[in-house]
């Protein structure tokens, strides 16, 4: 699926899209410390062959104590992932609520994260109904593939490139055609992300060229999501990136910077995304720095 506690450390990333990507891939991470410490990040390019529909490799791998037990909160992007886990492989559709994930003993997820709409032309149904929801990875490889020989294959491999190669093998036999609206939307949904100035769907209306009616059809059928949520995202996970490294600065501020009407509005929307206050997120932070400086 950063020991510091002034600043945000670099991912442990081969050749990420650009450095803004891998800020991105670190932001939706909850309490980021454990990155490159608990565990280990590392996120690659797709090939030639790929590149139409998906964006990048993630990789996720832990070797924890016999005893210790870390649990992982992440607040997912509304890409849908493909994640090969030993005895769980599947495809993650956009998810509205926070990813959690009970790490113990010694692992690896290997994950292919779709471009924003990247997986609508693979299946059969609109996205909207993989919103939330965990379905059979068969539904993007080629028919009768042995699941259970490929993940073994990707999870064993030696080294990540090995694991890269063979995932990108078994989705290049079923490539679907190239359908315009995944880039564009992609497209979008990055600027989104790169531009707080988007806070309202009628802002997002004028970068897409779309009447209300058509932009709700197609985030429906493409992304599973509605463009208000979308963007209410974006901002949270501004947001985390914001609390992870401004200790200091009043929420009051954070909020109205990313476009919050007023400090009961940004709370409100930061709570229902993540199930917390931005002030205990803050605190959480504080705590997880202070166990650290002790350890060390």
């Amino acid at each position: 699926m950063a020991p510091s506690s002034t600043q945000t450390p670099a991912l442990s990333c081969t050749n990420p899209t650009s450095g803004f990507e891998a800020a991105l891939s670190q932001r939706a991470v909850l309490l980021p410390q454990h990155i490159g410490q608990t565990f280990q990040l590392s996120r690659y390019p797709v090939g030639e062959s790929l590149a139409p529909w998906a964006e990048f490799h993630w990789i996720v791998e832990w070797d924890l104590p016999e005893a210790d037990c870390h649990l992982q909160q992440v607040l997912p992007y509304p890409n849908a992932n493909l994640a090969f886990e030993a005895g769980q492989t599947a495809i993650h559709g956009p998810s509205h609520g926070l990813f959690t994930r009970e790490l113990r003993g010694r692992g690896r997820v290997h994950g292919l994260r779709f471009k924003c709409g990247g997986l609508r032309p693979w299946i059969e149904c609109p996205m909207s109904a993989l919103r939330d929801t965990v379905v059979p990875a068969i539904h993007c490889m080629p028919h009768g593939s042995d699941i259970a020989r490929i993940e073994a294959q990707v999870l064993n491999a030696a080294h990540h490139d090995e694991a890269i190669a063979r995932v990108e093998a078994v989705l290049s036999e079923r490539r679907p055609p190239f359908d315009p609206w995944v880039e564009r939307l992609d497209t979008a949904v990055h600027t989104i992300q790169e531009d707080r100035d988007i806070t309202t769907t009628r802002a997002l209306l004028q970068r897409l060229n779309l009447c209300e009616r058509a932009m709700q059809r197609v985030f429906s059928n493409y992304l599973g999501v509605t463009p208000k949520w979308l963007i209410q995202r974006a901002r949270i996970h501004d947001a985390l990136q914001c609390l992870a490294v401004e200790h200091e600065t009043p929420l009051v501020q954070i909020g109205a910077r990313l476009g919050f009407f007023d400090q009961a509005h940004f709370t409100r929307c930061f709570r229902q995304h993540t199930g917390q206050s931005p002030q205990q997120y803050r605190e959480a932070l504080r705590t997880e720095s202070r166990v650290r400086s002790i350890r060390e």
